[in-house]
């Protein structure tokens, strides 16, 4: 497939470039360099500023699939973004925008960009977390990148655990005085422009033509698209009347997936642009703000000051970084303001603008993430217009380029579902920054009373097949700090793990299917209580309503079983005397004492073999089954698992004389 996406898809419409065609022979060197390497040093200066030059189309520098070598884990790639014609000259090209996208099979772990000659630094671009890993051939995850250029003209990539790598160039900053042209024009908040999901799903091989009304004799404009997919494929964005490039700005990787980039991209004199669509779906445009055009005043506000190397400024789990205090997550409807003109790597009060690298990580849920100026939202409000990045999942690790405007307090990043938050700077824009008529933020603790787990620190996530042990304990320990009984939080998703999801999804109201699926890993996360038994004392309390089974001790649910009573259907046994008894299959409500017990682990009973069975009226017990379903199924006996029920032997949670209570 054309673009980031897969080859095993491929549907042949467009053409992939080689680097040594797109170079023309200028220089193609595309190499792996060990970390460390010396030699050239960033020559971008403190306080050199600027202007954005547009290539006339993006344009594919490097895919390392053409090789068939893919980046190795703790290696770094040089691509050249500057030198001999058609590049830009290395001495006036100071940055390089590129959309870089991981795509194959690639593991858990970072990729960053960075001048080539300087040291590594602490930032990211790019992170594939466990989820994304799985998807082996499937994955296609972009991200657009600002980074500042060695002197002799490349830009390293490091991987941290390997992949194979795409990168697309679309402009470069170059040196600039005051200028008309190639200079940036936030909004104060990002603007809707389009979103299809109000009239209509674009088709697949479609091109959509989009008038953006406030770029009309601008050059460029500089947008958030967010597209939801038909289907696996991609989308590129390219100047209308100009054939579809070979470069892709965003991928969908199946049916309904919601993928977010920042693209900036040329526009005509009315403020048209094109979307290619490869497999349809939906389409979203938020307006950042705009690139001038020539007819624009001379000036040097919007133009662009590169740092030397991205630098981080906000890591909510580093206390030094975190505005909040120590290694606080900023939770559901939070948001958290990063100072900028006193921070030391710009240090200067005349900044409009940054453009900055955000990333979600350890997230609780699914939710979208909006960055914008400092004060410029009520916040009463716990929610925001326009959208920055999305997260599509709990424990998600994802990142989006952001070029957004500032104000004197500096910018503001809003999350609505929950996660720890990184911004990663790669440089400043000139100009005044915008009004902060609103207060700072109003983040709220939830309360979580005695005997409650607040949110989860180390989010739970959904398991699925691949997930690794790490994954899967996690859920299992955050069920067990619950009450929910299963055998070890030994990374391991058996039988007992299963019914203690199961026990769980019926007390909190989800689909009792006993996966650890989106819905329920998300649940998980907030804060949650152990059930409430409304009983004192201590007994064997079975909630038939709920199909839960819970070991009560002074009136607290110690521990939370998931069972199976009687299925309410008639039926037959035939007695000693071999008549045909009819009945039906009902769990006898009320207060009952345990009057006998059996060690046996085939225990014969009138209607076939029971596990190590304790009985508390007229033959009906609680017992081990192979069958425990999320229904009633059972005769009129209580089941639960084999294991369980070695527990409730173990720990004598049932002994001769206790009570037992069954409630509807």
């Amino acid at each position: 497939m054309c673009g980031h996406a897969p080859r095993r898809r491929s549907t042949g419409v467009l053409a992939r470039a080689f680097t040594a065609a797109v170079l023309s022979g200028a220089a193609a060197t595309v190499v792996v360099l060990p970390v460390g390497l010396g030699g050239a040093t960033a020559h971008a200066a403190p306080g050199d500023t600027t202007r954005f030059v547009a290539l006339p189309s993006p344009t594919r520098l490097l895919d390392t699939r053409d090789a068939g070598t893919p980046v190795p884990a703790g290696g770094t790639v040089s691509v050249r973004v500057a030198g001999a014609s058609p590049l830009p000259a290395i001495e006036t090209t100071r940055a390089a925008v590129l959309n870089i996208t991981v795509v194959g099979t690639a593991g858990v772990g970072f990729w960053t960009a960075f001048p080539h000659g300087s040291p590594m630094p602490t930032a990211s671009n790019l992170n594939v977390d466990e989820r994304w890993s799985l998807l082996g051939d499937g994955l296609a995850i972009p991200n657009l990148v600002t980074v500042p250029v060695g002197t002799d003209g490349l830009v390293d990539v490091f991987s941290q655990t390997g992949g194979h790598l795409v990168v697309d160039m679309l402009g470069t900053y170059e040196l600039s005085g005051a200028t008309s042209a190639g200079r940036f024009q936030p909004l104060a908040r990002p603007q809707r422009v389009l979103d299809t999901r109000e009239f209509l799903t674009l088709s697949a091989q479609s091109v959509t033509e989009v008038r953006v009304p406030e770029a009309a004799g601008a050059a460029a404009v500089v947008l958030n698209v967010t597209t939801i997919g038909s289907a696996p494929g991609y989308w590129t964005l390219y100047p209308v009347d100009t054939a579809p490039p070979t470069a892709a700005n965003l991928n969908s990787l199946f049916a309904f997936h919601v993928s977010a980039n920042q693209v900036i991209v040329p526009v005509d004199a009315e403020g048209d642009l094109a979307v290619f669509s490869q497999s349809g779906g939906h389409l979203v445009i938020d307006l950042v703000g705009t690139i001038t055009g020539p007819s624009a005043p001379i000036t040097t506000e919007g133009l662009f000051v590169p740092l030397s190397s991205p630098t981080r400024f906000l890591d909510t789990r580093d206390a030094a970084l975190n505005p909040l205090g120590g290694a606080q997550m900023p939770l559901p409807v939070w948001n958290v303001e990063v100072p900028v003109s006193t921070n030391p790597a710009i240090g200067r009060t005349d900044v409009a603008a940054l453009s900055l690298n955000i990333t979600a990580t350890d997230s609780l849920a699914g939710g979208y993430v909006s960055v914008s100026p400092a004060g410029s939202n009520d916040p009463t409000t716990k929610s925001r217009g326009t959208s920055t990045l999305n997260v599509v999942r709990a424990a998600q690790t994802l990142p989006n380029h952001a070029t957004v405007a500032v104000s004197a307090r500096g910018f503001d990043v809003f999350t609505q579902s929950g996660a720890h938050l990184v911004a990663d700077v790669a440089g400043y824009y000139l100009g005044t920054p915008v009004p902060a008529p609103f207060g700072g933020p109003n983040n709220i603790q939830p309360t979580v009373a005695a005997g409650c787990l607040a949110p989860a620190t180390s989010p739970v996530a959904a398991v699925v097949s691949g997930s690794s042990a790490s994954t899967v304990a996690r859920g299992q320990q955050r069920l067990l700090e619950l009450g929910y009984w299963l055998s070890a939080a030994d990374g391991s998703f058996g039988l007992t793990t299963r019914q203690a999801v199961m026990a769980y999804q019926k007390w909190s109201g989800l689909s009792p299917s006993g996966n650890l699926d989106e819905a329920t890993a998300a649940a998980l996360n907030t804060v949650q209580c152990r059930p409430t038994t409304g009983v004192s004392g201590d007994m064997m309390l079975i909630d038939k309503g709920k199909q839960l089974g819970m070991i009560v001790r002074g009136g607290r649910a110690e521990w939370v079983l998931n069972v199976s009573t009687g299925g309410d259907y008639a039926y037959t046994w035939r007695d000693k005397s071999g008549n045909l008894i009819p009945d039906q299959a009902i769990t006898p409500s009320g207060r009952h004492k345990v009057y006998r017990v059996s060690d046996d682990p085939r225990y014969e009973g009138s209607l076939g073999v029971l596990y190590r069975p304790r009985f508390f009226i007229r033959g009906v017990a609680v017992h081990g089954y192979s069958s425990v379903p999320n229904y009633p199924a059972s005769h009129g006996c209580v089941r639960v698992t084999n294991q369980a029920m070695d527990m409730l032997w173990a720990t004598n949670a049932m002994p001769m004389g206790s009570t037992v209570v069954v409630r509807d």
